[in-house]
């Protein structure tokens, strides 16, 4: 019997196609890595772009007012919400002076019966349509809508100025200086925080007051009742939060 000659088939050894496997994955990877990052820059462009449109609608409104958007009250929410009432033309400031001396300065519907020509008054937005997203466009027209702006991960833009005395008046007479809770504010800027994407994905669920401003400091001077800004704001105490770390804010471009 001749001996039988067998010639070797070309191909890849086992180890060769496991090195190739795993540099395919390594590659694959990375190529997420830098997509995710890239994703992440994008949005983060995105509210930074947002928010500049809300910085320059709140300038224009001081021009037009006399003063940024001011809060009807202390109440957490309503600090945004009066926020885009102002913003979007559905309410307005009127400064008025007082027969005891000094000036009201009140946030009224801007139809009100007290204001100049209110049965032909429009709503005057300082910003378009869209241009910010809310959480229900479809109700701006509806006043009793309680509508916020909300950043690309679908989180409020909050804010924080100065809280109106009612119809009480916000200059001392005597003195012409300003009268708390009005004069409680210490800065000259208003605040406007998104609490970013780092702090969206981990948890899915509604930022608390944590997230969008640092509570530690004394209470007569915390950042979101004075805007006194704490040189921990930024920080990031632990793995699970607050994220503040990431956040994006209207005095800092971070």
């Amino acid at each position: 019997m001749k001996n039988q000659s067998f010639q070797r088939r070309p191909g890849f050894t086992l180890i060769e196609l496991l090195m190739v496997t795993a540099i395919i994955g390594i590659l694959a990877g990375a190529t997420f890595g830098l997509f995710k990052a890239a994703s992440t820059a994008r949005t983060k462009a995105k509210a930074k772009g947002e928010m500049q449109g809300m910085i320059m609608a709140a300038e224009n409104f001081k021009k037009n007012y006399g003063d940024y958007p001011c809060a009807q009250s202390g109440t957490t929410d309503d600090y945004r919400i009066d926020f885009y009432d102002q913003i979007m033309g559905r309410k307005v400031l009127k400064s008025s002076p007082i027969n005891t001396g000094g000036s009201s300065l009140k946030l009224l519907n801007y139809n009100d019966g007290t204001l100049p020509g209110s049965g032909n008054r429009k709503q005057k937005p300082f910003l378009t349509m869209g241009d910010v997203p809310s959480n229900d466009d479809t109700k701006f027209s509806d006043l009793s809508a309680r509508l916020e702006f909300r950043d690309p991960w679908d989180n409020p833009f909050d804010y924080r100025y100065r809280i109106l005395n009612g119809s009480s008046s916000i200059t001392d007479p005597s003195t012409g200086k300003l009268n708390p809770p009005y004069a409680n504010w210490k800065s000259s800027n208003f605040l406007l925080v998104s609490c970013g994407g780092n702090y969206a994905e981990p948890t899915g669920s509604a930022p608390t007051l944590d997230e969008y401003w640092d509570p530690s400091a004394v209470a007569a001077s915390t950042m979101e009742k004075c805007g006194m800004i704490p040189a921990s704001y930024f920080d990031q105490p632990s793995a699970t939060g607050p994220y503040r770390a990431d956040n994006i804010v209207n005095w800092q471009n971070n």
